[in-house]
């Protein structure tokens, strides 16, 4: 017997028909509008449901209604814890509303997210949570014209005209960290950033450099700013040669990264090489990921409100596919300051 003689018919609406006894169209009211069908008629097809296990086929409906349940996530980096707890914010979120969520990731890469953004649409997704690799929405307004609204997450940077978005204020997480070097006697900062086409990169390094210039010192002579190839652990360690690079004298008093998965990056690197934070180098994240607490010295860093900013951005979605839209709105959450061992006054 062949291996496809073992593979078992699914079970179609006809065979759930047959066993209740009831046309097709009786299943269907049933599965669609309960409230048309008399409930003895609706409990015996419901019985049949069960006895024969049949698992509804969505796409059919989806087609003919132009509209499904799901909704698209576009992230631009799945392997980032980061992005986990957002990703289960919006799937909480959106399974409470009856919706599922399809979740994509662009990889930072412009034509990984255009192609995304097509498949969400050859889908026929309802709408769209997305993480643009740039600020150009040319591709998320190709969406829009097509029928599928779509939710800004983590960027703060799109006019509220264009969509409704939700962030955490980057430049005041960026002056948060800024002040706490600061504070500890840090004057010569390098700022391990990852591509500064990323709005998130470079408001953060406003903010530093913000912090720096209120306190009176000069920010364009005191920040060097390092910038990598991806937010990624592997660029922070690669990220090493070039923050220690002059030598000592040179070597700067803290590094501030633009996210955690290159502060910890940074951390094994200088490990690596016989130096520590914050003993050698203050050591600075963003983000607040699980593991920040976990490593040692624990890292000191700008948490975000990771799960709940995904919840937001789910709910503004789905109050725009659930009613009237009255205008685009704009979440703005505070990020807080996570002081933990990997920075330390300055010695000279």
């Amino acid at each position: 017997m062949s291996s496809t003689e073992n593979v078992k018919r699914p079970v179609g609406i006809n065979d759930v028909a047959a066993r209740a006894g009831v046309s097709p169209g009786t299943v269907s009211n049933v599965l669609n509008r309960p409230e048309r069908v008399a409930e003895a008629t609706r409990l015996r097809v419901e019985k049949a449901i069960r006895e024969l296990d049949y698992v509804r086929n969505s796409s059919g409906r989806n087609l003919r209604s132009g509209r499904s349940d799901s909704v698209g996530l576009l992230v631009l980096d799945v392997t980032n814890p980061f992005f986990t707890m957002v990703a289960q914010g919006v799937e909480d979120e959106a399974a409470e509303a009856g919706r599922t969520v399809m979740l994509l990731n662009s990889a930072e890469d412009l034509a990984r997210q255009r192609r995304s953004l097509r498949l969400l649409a050859e889908q026929r997704v309802a709408g769209a949570v997305v993480m643009p690799v740039d600020n150009d929405v040319t591709d998320l307004m190709w969406l829009r014209d097509r029928g599928i609204p779509w939710v800004l997450l983590d960027r703060g940077d799109v006019g509220a005209d264009l969509g409704s978005s939700v962030c955490v204020d980057n430049h005041a997480g960026g002056v948060a960290a800024g002040r706490h070097l600061i504070n500890l006697g840090h004057e010569r900062v390098t700022f391990l950033s990852g591509p500064l086409g990323l709005e998130q990169c470079r408001t953060r390094l406003a903010g530093l450099r913000s912090a720096l210039a209120e306190s009176g010192i000069d920010a364009e002579d005191s920040v060097r700013v390092i910038e990598t190839g991806s937010l990624t652990a592997a660029s922070g360690e690669k990220g090493v040669e070039e923050v220690l690079a002059g030598g000592p004298r040179r070597r700067p008093q803290a590094v501030f990264c633009a996210n955690d998965q290159l502060a910890l990056g940074l951390l094994k690197g200088l490990g690596e090489r016989g130096l520590s934070a914050p003993h050698d180098i203050s050591v600075v994240g963003y983000d607040d990921i699980d593991v920040a607490a976990l490593v040692h010295p624990g890292l000191t860093t700008v948490a975000q409100p990771k799960y709940e900013i995904g919840r937001a951005a789910m709910r503004l979605l789905s109050a725009e596919l659930d009613g009237p839209r009255h205008g685009y709105e704009r979440m703005l959450f505070a990020p807080e300051l996570v002081v933990r061992g990997s920075t330390a006054a300055y010695r000279d």
